[in-house]
């Protein structure tokens, strides 16, 4: 009920399309660091990173947190002054004012795939915690969650998203770090003493050759460079009420995420101390039920939920309003542009629902989501921001080079990253093309 109270607090301040997508460009420094924290600090953080680290050891917290919270700090320092002087409404926008209408148009179509699946693996772990707790079933967990974050997201746009944000994340790292030091009391263990009793294959990225290596240095450059072209970051920085803000609330977001983000990290490294060597379901839930009581477990659960929905009505805004802003409204421009980006997120919210019922890997839906940003646009954010050199049948061609290579690599075995051998390429590729189409393709100022 609280979540709808502040849905209709939201609702109130939304009236324009631009209220709906970037908050009226009024959020202040709090409000955007804790909208920018909650970015990413759901599911995929506590909860599927967390059971990756607990199976595979230190080198899955690269992806998440660690990543995630650098892509932030990255941002701060070199992109938010700049995005935010632009006065965009969403990325797709960036590319066309760069590139010109094709760039914008296929930023269209790979944002939706993008979140989509980012989407589906909120979807997927908010309802398995559900499950887990009530009587309810997966499948009706999970329609459950998809109705509340849509009409959530439906009611206030980004001044719903934000308001609910800011009051779940402060819940979320109160409860965090009760459970982290309730399960140090509890096994009156020092946590030097618990690291020396982890095995070596959990504390340790396990480097022994070159190829390894750069698969982890991928693994980190997807999330902390793939994640710079994000709609949901963008949305962030365009919604700060001056530069400085959108820049200072990067930096304190970035650094915070790592923080608590590390708290996760550490319950998935301890899990055969903690739990033991084998269990079934979700580490965090078992946790919960192990360490704390029936109340405290209850209040961590519901604070826990709250923050894995929040991350899904960010995550539901953002391909809704490159939908809405990008695409539709040239389809249908006798219709309102407010009731087109409530349309849009209709339609993002039952492609995810799909996409979840087909039963991926959480994990891998989660990996392969931030990689296609990272190959087809990190490149093009980098020309576009702090190059001069701008051409439009170019940054096409490098586009789609690099995302063949991408492609590629799910037919076939690459000896090193597919990921960094795209991106690599694509700037060579780009300035290559420049220099032979640009007196014969129109530049864009």
């Amino acid at each position: 009920m609280t979540l709808f109270g502040v849905g209709f607090l939201a609702n109130s301040k939304t009236e324009t399309n631009e209220d709906f997508l970037v908050g009226g460009r009024s959020f202040n420094l709090w409000l955007s660091t804790f909208c920018l924290f909650a970015t990413w600090f759901g599911a995929g953080t506590i909860i599927s990173a967390t059971d990756e680290i607990s199976s595979t050891g230190i080198s899955a917290s690269l992806l998440e947190p660690y990543g995630s919270g650098f892509c932030l700090i990255i941002a701060g320092f070199l992109l938010a002054k700049k995005l935010w002087e632009m006065q965009l409404l969403t990325y797709s926008d960036f590319f066309k004012i760069k590139f010109g209408t094709k760039v914008e148009g296929v930023s269209v179509f790979t944002t939706l795939p993008t979140f989509i699946g980012w989407i589906a693996v909120q979807y997927l772990a908010v309802s398995e915690i559900i499950a887990t707790f009530t009587p309810l079933t997966h499948i009706q967990a999970l329609l459950i969650i998809v109705l509340l974050t849509t009409l959530l997201t439906m009611m206030g746009g980004m001044w719903s998203v934000s308001l609910t944000d800011s009051v779940q994340m402060f819940i979320i790292i109160i409860g965090l770090v009760y459970l982290f030091f309730k399960i140090f009391f509890e096994l009156d263990l020092g946590a030097f003493e618990m690291y020396e009793m982890l095995p070596i294959e959990k504390k340790s990225l396990n480097i022994d050759n070159f190829q390894k290596a750069l698969g982890l240095l991928s693994a980190f450059s997807i999330a902390a460079l793939g994640n710079l072209t994000g709609q949901d970051l963008g949305q962030r920085i365009f919604s700060a009420k001056s530069a400085k803000v959108a820049r200072n609330a990067c930096l304190i977001a970035g650094v915070l995420y790592l923080l608590i983000g590390s708290i996760p990290v550490w319950f998935g490294m301890t899990s055969e101390l903690t739990i033991g060597p084998e269990y079934e379901g979700n580490l965090i839930s078992l946790l919960i039920k192990k360490y704390l009581d029936p109340v405290t477990s209850i209040v961590l659960l519901l604070a826990i939920t709250s923050a894995v929905v929040s991350t899904i009505t960010s995550a539901l805004l953002a391909p809704s309003s490159v939908l809405a802003n990008n695409f539709l409204n040239r389809v249908f421009p006798n219709v309102s542009e407010l009731k087109l980006c409530r349309i849009s997120v209709v339609l993002v919210a039952i492609t995810s629902l799909i996409v979840a019922l087909m039963g991926e890997n959480v994990y891998s839906l989660l990996e392969d989501s931030y990689a296609i940003g990272f190959v087809g646009f990190f490149p093009a954010l980098l020309i576009g921001l702090y190059s001069k050199k701008l051409s439009e049948i170019p940054m096409l061609i490098t586009i789609f080079v690099a995302s063949t290579i991408w492609i590629c690599s799910f037919f076939v075995e690459f000896q090193y990253s597919s990921e960094l051998i795209a991106v690599a390429v694509s700037f060579p590729v780009y300035y290559g093309l420049y220099f032979f189409f640009g007196n014969k393709n129109k530049e864009v100022a």
